[in-house]
């Protein structure tokens, strides 16, 4: 099914950033110092996103990650060990044990992309929230709006925190007696993992408390993102209601179908 695109196209490159500067990296130490230099710097890269991705894992528990990072730490340990590598050794067997299983967690990797397990999802959760909406340039406020009520348990609303984190539809913090849920797109994770007090800037959340009140706050750089003015009002009401739904579908214990609606979109994996 095809949808009408409300968001502007996203040519953001930040999440490139890190892989480009340690290319760069490699090769100039290659060209300065050598191959083996320049193997040991390449190493040091993997081993600094391994780190990274584990750190996301833990605070997502996305299984994509966990495959990232042990493609990226089993490859850099290769790059290390390997004939050309700075810690070498006359047995090749360490090394071809690392780019075996590099290999393995790479498969791995490549297959949670073809199933959209590693994208976070804050673009479909937009395009979802936008998609009956109308030109109607009313203004923006940062100001929070009420956005329904529904009625769930204290343990139903902390499972679905769960499900959301885990898939990267949002991410859940949990403040007393309520948990916001930030809508993150790709290339935003950064921030918001080193610096989970983000959204109270230039956030846009869902907040469920545990008394069924639902309600919105959309940040002016989000809002900003739609290629038309839109109904400020109903839009934070689409949101509300979409997070709603959701929570619907998991209490039935139906929440393929949530992530069903958001694949269906059919979004570029990398934006």
């Amino acid at each position: 099914m095809y949808y009408s695109r409300k968001l502007k196209q996203d040519f953001r490159i930040a999440g490139l950033i890190p892989a480009i500067i340690i290319v760069f990296a490699f090769l100039f130490a290659w060209i300065l110092f050598g191959i083996r230099t320049g193997y040991f710097v390449l190493s040091i890269g993997f081993l600094l996103y391994a780190a990274f991705s584990l750190f996301i894992y833990l605070r997502t528990r996305n299984i994509s990650y966990m495959a990232a990072f042990l493609f990226q730490g089993f490859y850099g340990l290769y790059l290390l060990f390997n004939p050309k590598g700075l810690l070498r050794t006359p047995d090749a067997g360490m090394a071809n044990f690392f780019l075996v299983c590099s290999v393995i967690s790479t498969i791995w990797l490549v297959y949670l992309l073809s199933q959209r397990k590693t994208k976070w999802k804050g673009r479909e959760v937009f395009e979802m929230a936008a998609k009956s909406i109308q030109p109607d340039p009313e203004g923006f406020t940062s100001r929070p709006r009420p956005a329904g009520k529904t009625d769930f348990t204290k343990d139903e609303l902390l499972g679905f925190a769960e499900f959301i984190k885990k898939n990267l539809i949002a991410m859940p913090h949990r403040m007393d007696d309520q948990i916001i849920f930030v809508v993150i797109k790709m290339g935003e994770e950064l921030g918001y993992m080193f610096n989970p007090e983000r959204f109270r800037q230039n956030g846009t959340w869902i907040l469920f408390d545990f008394k069924g009140n639902i309600s919105v706050s959309m940040s002016k750089k989000d809002y900003m993102d739609f290629k038309e003015e839109l109904s400020f009002d109903q839009l934070c009401d689409n949101l509300g209601k979409l997070f709603i739904s959701f929570m619907e579908y998991y209490k039935k214990g139906e929440t393929q179908r949530i992530l069903d609606k958001l694949n269906e979109l059919k979004l570029g994996l990398m934006s």
